[in-house]
C-alpha cells in the first residue's frame, strides 16, 4: 500500500519504502546522541537566522509569510509558548522533582501533518512545535501547491550541525490527495495526527483509520474579525491592522473578514477612521506582494463590489482589484471576503457584535480602551473566540492555537515516585 507514498524529502531516502523511512526515523529519535531540548531550540533559531539573512535567497519563499516563521521560530518565543504549558522545562530532558514526586514529559513519537493548500507554510508552524518537543514528523504535502517544506529544511540542514540532524528527523512526503490507501497508511502510523485544511479536508483526515491511542489535533476552516475604537487606535496601528489582513490575501483562518468601527460620536468620526484606514490599507496592498488572481478570482470582487452597491452601502477601493472595503450597516454573509476584500461596519454597542460572532470564530483583533477590553472580550470568550492579539499581531502562530494547548498534546507525561530516605 505505502508504495504510492513518494518521499521528497530527505534526498537520500528517496525510494525508500515509506514504512522503512519512519522506522530509521523512531530509532534515530531514540538514539543515546539525539538532541537534546536545548539542542532544538538551537537549531531553530538557527533556521530564523538563516530566514532573516539577507544573502540568503528565498526563491519560491518570497511574499510566503517567511517573517512570520522566522519570528515564531526565535528562541524567545518557543521558551515563552513551552512555558504557557510546561512550568519546569527541564523536565523535557530528564525527571524533575515537583513536589514528593517527579516529573518527565516525552515526545509523543511520530506527527503526520496534513498541510492546507491556501497558506501551506502553516504547516511548518505545527512541525516546528512538534520537532522542539522532540518528536519525529511527516508532513504530507497538498497537491495544490509547490513544495516551499523542503527549501526551508534545506536551510535548516545548512545552518549548523543541531540544524541537520533536526532536518533529518523529518519526512516530506507526497501522494494523490484521492490516494484513500495512502492517507491511511500514513494515518496509522502516527501517533499524532495534525490536520490543517478547509472542512471537508479535515474532516475525511479524521475519519481514516488509526489507532485507539493516537492524538488527533485538528485545524480547520475558522473566521476571524476585527474590533476598534477610533479613539484609542493611532495611524501606526492602523498600518499594522491593514497589514493583519493584507498578508495571505484573507486566505489564513486568522485574517479579518470583518471590521467594526465604534462610532459614538457622529458619522465625521466615523469617515474620518475610514479614511485613514482605507488610506493604510492600499499602501500595505500594493507594499505586500500577493498571488496572481485567476478570471474567478477577479470576477467574484466584480460581483460582491457590485452587490454593496445594490444593498445600499458605499465602498473605497482601487481602481483595480487590489484592495476594497465594503462599508455596511451590518456583515454581510452573501460576500466573499477574500483576496482583500473587507467588510466595515460601525457599531454603537458591543451587543450589536455579539450576534455576528460565528460558531467557527478563531481570532479577533482588537484595538479598544482597557474598560471596553475587559468587557468585550471576557463576553466574546465566552462565545469562543480564541485570541485577541493586537494589531499587527493577528497572523503571528501562538500556542494555545485555536484553543488547543499544543504542547500538551503533542507530548506524554511520566510521574515517578521517588524513594524517600528512611
Amino acid at each position: 500500500m505505502s508504495r504510492d507514498i513518494e518521499i521528497a524529502f530527505p534526498k537520500g531516502l528517496r525510494g525508500q519504502p515509506f514504512a522503512e523511512a519512519v522506522a530509521r526515523l523512531r530509532v534515530a529519535a531514540d538514539a543515546p546522541d539525539a538532541l537534546s531540548y536545548r539542542g532544538r531550540l538551537q537549531a531553530l533559531n538557527d533556521l530564523s537566522d538563516r530566514l532573516l539573512a539577507p544573502d540568503v535567497p528565498m526563491g519560491s519563499l518570497s511574499g510566503a509569510g517567511v517573517p512570520f516563521l522566522a519570528a515564531f521560530l526565535r528562541s524567545s518565543n518557543l521558551e515563552h509558548m513551552v512555558a504557557r504549558e510546561v512550568a519546569l522545562p527541564e523536565s523535557l530532558e530528564r525527571f524533575t522533582a515537583v513536589g514528593r514526586k517527579s516529573l518527565r514529559i516525552l515526545p509523543k513519537g511520530l506527527a503526520c501533518h496534513w498541510v492546507a493548500g491556501n497558506v501551506p507554510l502553516l504547516g511548518m508552524f505545527s512541525w516546528a512545535l512538534s520537532a522542539l518537543v522532540g518528536n519525529v514528523n511527516v508532513i504530507r504535502l497538498s497537491s495544490r501547491q509547490e513544495d516551499l517544506v523542503t527549501p526551508l529544511l534545506q536551510l535548516l540542514e545548512s545552518a549548523s550541525p543541531e540544524g541537520r540532524r533536526l532536518a533529518s528527523e523529518t519526512l516530506v512526503v507526497f501522494f494523490d490527495r484521492d490516494d484513500a490507501a495512502a492517507h491511511g497508511v500514513m494515518s496509522e502510523a502516527a501517533d499524532v495526527r495534525i490536520a490543517w485544511g478547509g472542512k471537508e479536508a479535515i474532516e475525511a483526515i479524521a475519519a481514516l483509520p488509526t489507532r485507539w491511542e493516537s492524538e488527533t489535533i485538528v485545524l480547520g476552516p475558522r473566521v476571524s474579525l476585527a474590533v476598534v475604537d477610533p479613539a484609542h487606535i493611532s495611524d501606526r496601528t492602523i498600518t499594522r491592522l491593514a497589514t493583519d489582513i493584507a498578508y495571505f490575501d484573507q486566505l489564513a483562518c486568522s485574517s479579518p473578514h470583518y471590521l467594526f468601527v465604534k462610532n459614538d460620536s457622529g458619522a465625521a468620526s466615523f469617515d474620518a477612521f475610514v479614511d485613514r484606514f482605507a488610506a493604510a490599507f492600499d499602501a500595505q496592498a500594493r507594499a505586500i506582494p500577493r498571488h496572481p488572481l485567476d478570471l474567478s478570482e477577479t470576477y467574484q470582487i466584480h460581483l460582491d463590489r457590485s452587490r454593496v452597491l445594490l444593498d445600499g452601502g458605499t465602498l473605497r477601493r482601487d481602481d483595480e482589484t487590489k484592495w476594497t472595503v465594503a462599508l455596511l450597516e451590518s456583515p454581510s454573509r452573501t460576500l466573499t471576503c477574500a483576496n482583500r476584500f473587507l467588510e466595515v461596519v460601525p457599531f454603537a454597542s458591543f451587543e450589536e457584535i455579539y450576534p455576528h460572532i460565528p460558531l467557527n470564530v478563531q481570532t479577533i483583533v482588537t484595538s479598544l480602551g482597557t474598560e471596553d477590553t475587559e468587557t468585550f472580550t471576557d463576553r466574546a470568550a465566552r462565545l469562543g473566540v480564541c485570541r485577541f492579539p493586537s494589531p499587527g499581531e493577528g497572523n503571528h502562530f501562538e500556542s494555545p492555537w485555536d484553543g488547543l494547548p499544543m504542547i500538551s498534546r503533542l507530548t506524554r507525561w511520566a510521574l515517578r515516585t521517588d524513594a524517600r530516605s528512611q
